[in-house]
């Protein structure tokens, strides 16, 4: 499955070697609705960029849980022109076999620009949207710009359809202004802003109207010449049609050195925001997620 919730700030966590690999990660997830997600996924790569994955899948809730497996295929390609990962497969869940997969494909077209574009299918991750074998695809053209050496701008927009019939159109933008190069340490402003053609699904977290602004710092450096160390807090308000509250995120992460041969990371990430499909959204509501991956080549 493919999660995004990390963000820009732990994005450079770790590098994957150009050489065929294997590869683990692990996901885990918990939220104050009592859900929960245990996902658990190996792969190989060959020197060429393609593979495979497979793994296990788990959602549970009180009284409630059902267990899944993965099986997909996986390319990569990163070089001075292009960068792109992308996967293809099958969950099987609930009695359901949904088509998964995602791309990513980013085109530098200037010095400090890129374009690019970002999909995914997936299921809806709520007890309700699981039983009822929802699923959503979305699609946004993206676009980074750097103004100068210390200012950039990074910018998603786009749509994701929900197979319930709900249309989410949606925009994302990122303004970041690096303070002290030295220590990766960064201030920056997010945006998020949505609407839903049916809102008020039972399934999902769908206002009619959202929109959110947050401020927050990010750094990222090497400890000890061991390992990289990166971490980010924001925190803003949320507007809906029918509230206004205030959201926070932060995130903390640990990974190997970029040029190291094994390449790993692990990150921890908490916050009161619901993502695309979680099921609701209150002043109680509270999101934290665990993640980690290992890349060996040989």
């Amino acid at each position: 499955m493919k999660h995004r919730v990390l963000g820009i700030a732990l994005s450079a966590l770790a590098t994957t070697a150009a050489a065929q690999n294997v590869s683990g990660q692990v996901h885990a997830s918990d939220d104050s609705d009592g859900f929960r997600e245990a996902l658990v996924t190996v792969g190989y790569r060959g020197a060429q960029g393609f593979g495979l994955k497979a793994g296990t899948l788990r959602y549970s809730a009180p009284v409630w849980s059902e267990s899944g497996a993965l099986l997909g295929a996986t390319y990569q390609q990163r070089d001075a022109s292009l960068q792109l990962d992308a996967s293809l497969g099958v969950a099987r869940l609930a009695g359901r076999d949904h088509a998964v997969g995602a791309l990513d494909v980013l085109w530098p077209v200037a010095r400090g620009s890129s374009l690019g574009l970002s999909a995914e299918r997936d299921i809806v991750n709520s007890v309700a949207g699981i039983e009822e074998g929802l699923t959503f695809i979305s699609v946004a053209l993206v676009a980074d710009h750097a103004f100068n050496d210390r200012f950039n701008l990074g910018l998603a927009a786009g749509t994701a359809r929900f197979s319930d019939g709900n249309l989410r159109p949606l925009l994302r933008t990122r303004w970041n202004l690096e303070l002290a190069p030295s220590y990766g340490l960064n201030t920056y402003v997010k945006t998020r802003s949505y609407q839903n053609s049916e809102p008020n699904r039972p399934e999902y977290f769908s206002p009619e109207r959202l929109n959110e602004v947050s401020a927050g710092l990010s750094s990222r450096f090497v400890v000890a010449e061991r390992v990289v160390l990166s971490a980010a807090a924001d925190a803003g308000t949320q507007h809906t049609e029918t509230a206004t509250q205030p959201i926070w995120r932060y995130a903390l992460g640990l990974a190997s050195l970029r040029g190291a041969a094994v390449q790993w990371s692990i990150a921890v990430e908490a916050s009161n925001a619901a993502g695309t499909s979680q099921a609701s959204a209150s002043d109680a509501y509270r999101y934290t997620r665990v993640f980690g991956q290992l890349n060996v080549p040989f």
